[in-house]
């Protein structure tokens, strides 16, 4: 049996990003299946390939686990919360709320775990990369919605330009 080459503590943070990646892979297929109710075809197209994204984040941790020597654990996630996502602007917000939390967690890992592992910080520059863009970019679509909020069409416009980034 391999042998753990990060201790417990690391590790515990690592089953919370696995957790945190896993929580963002449903909450994406929830809000594709709630764009979609909305008829927000391009956004329902959206968030179903960001979903896949996030599935690939999950697997990222569990090969870098299984290279350190650690068995990954499956975390046990909680129910749904009940959602009212009634608008695209919800669905955009949520997405940006969530992403600028796991950003932050990341940072707080970073910090903890760079001096004593630092293979563990040359894993995590792609998951803080990959934060940052993701809040850079809802943080866009969200001032896209408020600069044109006496536009009665841009929410149509926000749904064509996620269709053609999904």
């Amino acid at each position: 049996m391999k042998k753990p080459l990060l201790n417990a503590d690391c590790i515990k943070l690592f089953e919370k990003a696995l957790e945190w990646e896993l929580t963002h892979f449903y909450m994406y297929k929830l809000l594709a299946n709630k764009c979609q109710m909305l008829g927000y075809f391009g956004a329902q197209a959206y968030f179903l390939a960001e979903s896949g994204e996030e599935e690939t984040h999950y697997q990222k941790h569990v090969d870098f686990l299984n290279d350190e020597g650690v068995l990954a654990k499956l975390p046990i996630l909680a129910p749904e919360k009940d959602t009212a996502i009634s608008s695209l602007y919800k669905a955009i917000e949520m997405a940006y709320n969530n992403e600028l939390e796991l950003l932050e967690y990341y940072r707080e890992m970073y910090k903890e775990e760079v001096m004593e592992y630092p293979e563990v910080a040359v894993h995590l520059n792609f998951f803080l990369d990959t934060q940052r863009e993701a809040v850079g970019f809802y943080g866009d679509i969200i001032s896209m919605f408020e600069s044109e909020k006496d536009n009665p069409n841009i929410c149509m416009v926000i749904d064509h330009k996620l269709k053609k980034l999904a």
